[in-house]
């Protein structure tokens, strides 16, 4: 009984508070958990800037403001040795990205029934209440990221990346052969040089999504395995999980602020790669 209830709590609890526009079409549905959460961390954090920013001081920091000048230098040191270009939007960008992702992992370390157990007070039958478990998140800001280099590669060298768009890695032979029958094979290769382009371009977002998707959503279900051995293992299991459930704790906060980290270093690194000059 104990094994059923486990097989039928888990996928139950990974359900979504949808609205779906379309019941036969997965795809036509909005996660209204996600976008809530979201947004009030967000608004959250933009309240608490404000906050701050009305609070500061010259001389020696203290409390909030000692803590956020630490982060702020961190993230501004990481930027200027990964962005050798000065671009006066990167380092806050990367400021707000280490910190919203590092806050929206962060919620993970609430019991794991925790949100479910509220939102059924009013009436709402599931609740997931961390957004980076929820796969359009990550790939929301991998796409913000990914158009913002696409935006700095045209505004900065239009020709060159339209040149490794239709030409790279068979340039040669269209650029360098004297042959005409291999600039004519040069040409013909273009598609291909598309093809395997657009294939490496969409690397970047696809691995910045999956990583902090795949991250975050494992320890949810570990988190959700843990909170049944509480349930359903007597003394000795409530004993242990609550011991376990500690020490996953700590170790998945540990993996939050890893995740919001390469998360930053990635889109600063890309940001970086769209900046450097053409070589001649």
């Amino acid at each position: 009984m104990a094994q059923e209830g486990q097989s039928e709590g888990i996928p139950e609890h990974l359900q979504y508070w949808s609205y779906k526009f379309d019941d036969s079409n997965p795809f036509m549905q909005i996660h209204l958990d996600t976008m809530f959460t979201t947004i009030l961390v967000a608004t959250l954090l933009v309240l608490f800037s404000k906050w701050l920013g009305g609070r500061l001081t010259d001389g020696a920091p203290t409390g909030a403001q000692n803590f956020m000048e630490s982060v702020v230098g961190f993230v501004d040191d990481t930027v200027r040795d990964n962005f050798p270009v000065h671009n006066p939007i990167i380092a806050p960008l990367a400021l707000t990205v280490f910190v919203f992702i590092f806050l929206l992992n962060c919620l993970d370390i609430l019991p794991a029934f925790l949100s479910g157990e509220i939102a059924g007070l009013f009436g709402i039958e599931h609740y997931r209440q961390v957004p980076t478990n929820d796969l359009n998140t990550p790939v929301a800001m991998a796409i913000c990221v990914f158009l913002m280099v696409l935006y700095y590669e045209f505004k900065l060298k239009p020709m060159h990346f339209c040149k490794e768009l239709l030409l790279q890695p068979f340039a040669s032979l269209l650029l360098e052969a004297k042959n005409p029958v291999v600039k004519m094979l040069g040409v013909a290769l273009i598609p291909l040089n598309l093809i395997l382009k657009l294939v490496e371009e969409l690397a970047k977002p696809l691995s910045l999504s999956f990583r902090l998707f795949g991250n975050m959503f494992a320890g949810e279900v570990i988190f959700l395995l843990i909170s049944f051995l509480l349930l359903g293992g007597g003394v000795v299991g409530m004993t242990a999980g609550f011991f376990v459930g500690i020490g996953w704790s700590i170790f998945h906060m540990f993996i939050g602020l890893l995740q919001a980290f390469i998360f930053m270093i990635l889109t600063v690194v890309y940001l970086s790669i769209a900046h450097q000059p053409v070589e001649h």
